[in-house]
Parts: C-alpha cells; sequence; structure tokens
C-alpha cells in the first residue's frame, strides 16, 4: 500500500493542493476574526465545518480525482497495478490533507484567539478552552471523513464542478436542518454540526447553544449525541470507501 500512496503523492507534487489546506482555513479563521470577532473561536469552527470544510473537501477531491479524469484515467488503467489500491490510495491521502487542514484550523485560531485577547485587549462571549478547540478539530476531522470517498466517486461520475455544486448544496441544506432531528445519523452530512452542539455550545446556525434560541432544544446538548455520532459517521465512511473501491475496481473489467 506504501509505493500506491507515495505515487499518488508524488503525482500532486508540484500542484496547488498542498495550498488549498492551509488556505481554506486562513480564510475561515481571517473572516471570522474580522467580522464577528465576539465570537471568533466558535464562529471560526462553525464557519469551517459548515461551508468552507465540505468546500476544501470537495476542491480536494476533485484535484485528486480530475488529474487522471482528464485522461479518462487510461494512465492508470493501463498499469498493471490493483485499481483497489489505487482507489485507497487516494482515498488516504485525502484523508491525511483533510487531517492536516483540520490541524492547521485549530493552530490558527488557538493562536489568533490568543493575540486578540493579550495585544488587542479582546473580549470572547464564548471562549472554549484549549483542550475543547482540539477535541473539536478531532471531531471535525473524523466526522467528515466520509466526504472523500463520496466526493471522489461524485467527481468521476459527473466532473468536478458538477460535484461541487450537489456537494454543497446538499451539505447546507442537511447540516443545517436534518442535524436538529432525532435521526441525523441516517444522514451523514448532519453529523458533525449536530456533535458540535455539546462540544463547542454553538448551534448550526453559529448562535449560542442556550434556551432561547433559534432551534435550540436540549436534545441537542446531550453526551449520547457523541456515543451515537462519532461510530455512525465511521461506518458512513467505510461504506463509501468500499462502495467506491468497488465502483473504481469495475472500471477495468467493462
Amino acid at each position: 500500500m506504501k509505493p500506491y500512496f507515495q505515487a499518488e503523492k508524488l503525482k500532486y507534487k508540484h500542484t496547488f493542493l498542498n495550498g488549498v489546506v492551509v488556505l481554506m482555513p486562513l480564510i475561515s479563521v481571517f473572516l471570522s476574526a474580522m467580522l464577528t470577532y465576539n465570537y471568533f473561536a466558535v464562529d471560526s469552527y462553525n464557519w469551517w465545518y459548515m461551508g468552507l470544510y465540505p468546500g476544501m473537501l470537495g476542491i480536494l477531491c476533485g484535484m485528486l480525482g480530475g488529474k487522471d479524469k482528464r485522461k479518462k484515467n487510461f494512465t492508470i488503467w493501463s498499469l498493471p497495478c490493483s485499481m483497489g489500491k489505487i482507489w485507497d490510495a487516494k482515498v488516504l491521502l485525502g484523508a491525511v490533507l483533510s487531517g492536516i487542514a483540520a490541524g492547521v484550523t485549530v493552530l490558527l485560531t488557538v493562536i489568533m484567539g490568543q493575540f486578540m485577547e493579550s495585544a488587542l485587549h479582546m473580549t470572547f462571549f464564548i471562549r472554549p478552552s484549549l483542550t475543547v478547540q482540539l477535541a473539536a478539530g478531532l471531531l471535525m476531522w473524523i466526522t467528515t471523513l466520509w466526504q472523500i470517498p463520496f466526493c471522489l466517486l461524485l467527481s468521476q461520475k459527473m466532473g468536478t464542478f458538477l460535484m461541487l455544486l450537489f456537494h454543497m448544496g446538499s451539505y447546507s441544506i442537511i447540516s443545517g436542518t436534518v442535524s436538529l432531528k432525532n435521526w441525523f445519523i441516517l444522514l451523514p452530512g448532519a453529523i458533525t454540526s449536530r456533535l458540535m452542539c455539546p462540544v463547542l455550545g454553538i448551534l448550526p446556525n453559529g448562535l449560542p447553544a442556550v434556551e432561547g434560541q433559534m432551534t435550540y432544544s436540549p436534545q441537542l446538548m446531550e453526551p449520547q449525541n457523541l456515543l451515537l455520532g462519532i461510530p455512525a459517521a465511521a461506518l458512513w465512511f467505510l461504506l463509501l470507501w468500499l462502495a467506491g473501491r468497488k465502483w473504481f475496481e469495475r472500471q477495468v473489467t467493462v
């Protein structure tokens, strides 16, 4: 598996792929610092997992699958290699880059928050601890991994542009509405925003998760959401990975 991963990584060495995982978190942190500084930390994460993160993952997968797709995948289908392992390498590379992006988001948010407090003497209405922010970053990464095989498969079927439109459109609706339902685990796009309610204390709409706020309910804050959501997100990732792998392998035999 290691040679496949290294080959896939080398394929995108001189592209903008690595820059995306730094630029997108930087945009999220910068915008939240400039526009909603009193709620800086939570808005930095909320804007990230509600919009910029899925957008980045869509772009990432479009680049991971697009280079071979532009040549109709003949460059890899003609090789004496395992197509399943090539698919695995693409998913694993996407997962690694996704983890880096999540880590960069947490790092930039923590550094910017410290700077705004110590140098600019700003105060935050909601200030999550470092431990909470680290936990939030890890959860955001784990619960969004399903988007990598999903977007890779869609980009192969419909192209990058249509994949981005469909993914971003459906995700924005599902993460903002289905995440409020008791059956949120049935759609993977609802899991991350639901789990951030008890972890960061913020609703999917960006408002503080306190009684009286629009869409708030006590059920959103229950710790058992984590016990349901994390395994469900992992299962969705596994199912989509295997489904994409099976489809990718079949393209050689048809």
